[in-house]
């Protein structure tokens, strides 16, 4: 069996010899079967830097010589000598075979043993580009060996030596994994060059083909989401290795070995797999489907199902396919927050009646939670009328789901001083709701402490750890405050792992992050027991704005993956900076939206603007 017809052995399915005399490799390049072409110097000539990214073998003064690809095109191209490990028990033989190679340059670095468990040894301890191996005879031991060989070195090419021209026997070495089946008697100088050089070209793109399966299927089974196809009626057809963990199985084979009825061995609700089946008939989509279902040891989880129904170009269905998350844990601690909930009424009897109607409000979602935002703000001093206050205020809010995790209060500690205070919780929806209606409640009981921001945010982070630490489940909380005092001329505030605000000179157009002096980061409310949290003190003149918001509002994504970042969001207002602040908030908004890439916000967005407009013109 010689060169041509071991190629069509090992690559016919994909692709095979066509009329033009050429051999079409699975990526569709063309190899001339005299192999002038093939990755040669003409390649080189006609495209230098797409041949540079890629390896290959070329002559070079009659020599074969190896090019493994580089990464970068401004790196010196190093080049290899090829090398060549020659197996087989007849030293003449083999001395023959290692002279044509030299003579012909097929090689300039030809290593000979006599045996299989040599050749083993001399590639354990040194490289080679192909391994020629010679057999004795043609039967079933040989063809062991070649199997031995190739399962051992599976990356290197190998071409085989035997002693007759059977196509039958050389269809099976290449089968057991040879690139090649050359008859002893019939090897010439430029057959033995170019099957050398097929071969490894073949085994380098077969290398490649099989890293890509390997990447696909090591993405697939390491998901953390199980990942699953199902029939209508109820068999499994697919599942990955997360799906068998999640159910409490070994490998996803035993999975759909044991369940052959979803309806009865998997859910726990009688009815459930039907209901499933009805929603899927009328939306071909599901997202969210919360069920109870048993794992194999007869224990009971929560799961969420995501599924979309797949069906043939007529319209049939065929399948339902898509994920699965185990939520057993999130239920628990919904569960384990109610109680807490209902632990902290007892304890506290004002919170009690605060949390009561904090748990109204997320049965009616997000409507009531804005009825918990400033629906007017004091004025300073409280006896004159809103237009004509010390510090006029301004704010916008936007919630990504049906309820905000963002939360911004604004009071009177006295008829000189108003208090601004504004928190995000980690994510967004009903439990970041959940933690900032416990934020309000308890900065309501803060009161005495509100003059003193530094003080006013370590005792709410004492709180607040003291609640979380029970639910189990704490979750990180980011939060400004500060006092400002209009006859002073002074602001106070205190940060807590919170985006620095912006505090806007109009007068001099100039504009700066409102932060410490010793630019030291505190963290966030929730982490720690008992921080510390530094007060800072800046002067306002009138005219003077400041900017609060929450990450919200710069973390979007643009065109190419960019993100919008502070930096931006400085730029932008310095552009709207001489604008009136409600103007001045909106078109921001509407800059932003533009910039993302699906003209939304992703999370939740609160903006607070405080605006020192003077000394008011009392009455005597």
């Amino acid at each position: 069996m010689g060169l041509e017809s071991g190629i069509r052995e090992r690559w016919r399915p994909a692709g095979g010899l066509q009329d033009d005399g050429l051999i079409h490799s699975p990526a569709g390049r063309r190899r001339s079967q005299e192999g002038d072409e093939l990755h040669g110097v003409g390649a080189l000539r006609r495209n230098p830097l797409a041949a540079a990214s890629q390896p290959c073998i070329f002559s070079q003064g009659g020599e074969l010589i190896w090019r493994a690809p580089r990464r970068g095109l401004n790196r010196t191209m190093e080049f290899e000598p090829l090398k060549v490990l020659l197996v087989g028990n007849d030293a003449r033989f083999a001395h023959g075979v290692a002279e044509m190679l030299r003579a012909s340059g097929g090689a300039t670095g030809v290593a000979t043993v006599p045996t299989l468990e040599a050749g083993l040894a001399e590639l354990a301890a040194h490289s080679y580009h192909a391994i020629l191996f010679e057999l004795p005879s043609a039967n079933a031991a040989g063809l062991f060996q070649v199997t031995q060989l190739t399962l051992k070195i599976p990356r290197l090419p190998v071409v085989v030596f035997g002693p007759a021209n059977d196509g039958i026997f050389g269809a099976e070495i290449v089968r057991a994994g040879a690139q090649d089946y050359l008859t002893k008697d019939e090897i010439e100088p430029r057959a033995l060059q170019h099957a050398l050089r097929c071969a490894i070209e073949r085994q380098h793109e077969y290398n490649a083909l099989i890293d890509e399966k390997d990447n696909y299927y090591g993405i697939f089974d390491h998901l953390v989401e199980g990942v699953f196809r199902t029939t209508p009626d109820g068999h499994y057809l697919l599942a990955n290795v997360a799906l068998a963990r999640i159910y409490g199985y070994e490998s996803p084979v035993e999975l759909m070995a044991s369940i052959k009825d979803i309806a009865t061995r998997l859910y726990v609700e009688p009815g459930r797999r039907e209901e499933f089946v009805r929603l899927m008939r009328e939306h071909d989509t599901l997202t969210g489907f919360e069920s109870k279902i048993y794992r194999k040891d007869g224990t009971i989880i929560w799961i969420s199902e995501n599924c979309r129904a797949v069906r043939s170009a007529p319209g049939r269905l065929l399948y339902y396919e898509g994920t699965v998350e185990d939520i057993t844990e999130r239920k628990h601690s919904e569960e384990q927050i109610r109680r807490t909930t209902s632990e902290l009424s007892r304890s506290r009897e004002d919170l009690r009646a605060k949390n009561l109607i904090m748990e109204e409000n997320l049965r009616m979602a997000r409507e009531i939670q804005l009825t918990m935002l400033p629906q007017q703000y004091p004025a300073f001093p409280g006896n004159v009328p809103p237009e004509q206050s010390a510090f006029q205020f301004v704010h916008r809010y936007q919630a990504a789901e049906t309820v905000s995790g963002d939360f911004f209060s604004v009071s009177a500690l006295s008829d000189n001083e108003a208090a601004v205070f504004i928190c995000d919780v980690t994510g967004h929806g009903v439990r970041a709701a959940l933690v900032t209606a416990m934020i309000r409640a308890l900065a309501e009981e803060l009161k005495p402490l509100a003059r003193e921001p530094g003080n006013f945010l370590r005792k709410l982070n004492s709180d607040l750890c003291s609640i979380l630490k029970s639910t189990g489940s704490p979750m990180l909380t980011t939060a400004f405050y500060l006092v400002a005092d209009w006859p002073a001329g002074k602001m106070r505030f205190a940060n807590a792992g919170h985006p620095k605000p912006l505090l806007m000179h109009r007068s001099t157009g100039r504009i700066e992050l409102l932060a410490h002096v010793s630019s030291r980061g505190e963290p966030a409310l929730g982490l720690f027991d008992n921080p510390s949290y530094q007060t800072s003190e800046v002067t306002i003149a009138p005219g003077d704005f400041v900017m609060l918001f929450t990450d919200g509002l710069y973390e979007v994504q643009g065109q190419n993956e960019e993100l919008y970042s502070q930096e931006r969001l400085m730029l932008d207002a310095q552009n709207l900076l001489q604008k009136p602040a409600a103007q001045m908030f909106d078109e921001l908004l509407e800059a932003i939206r533009a910039f993302s890439v699906d003209h939304e916000f992703d999370d939740d967005v609160c903006l607070v603007g405080m605006e020192f407009a003077g000394k008011p013109a009392l009455k005597s």
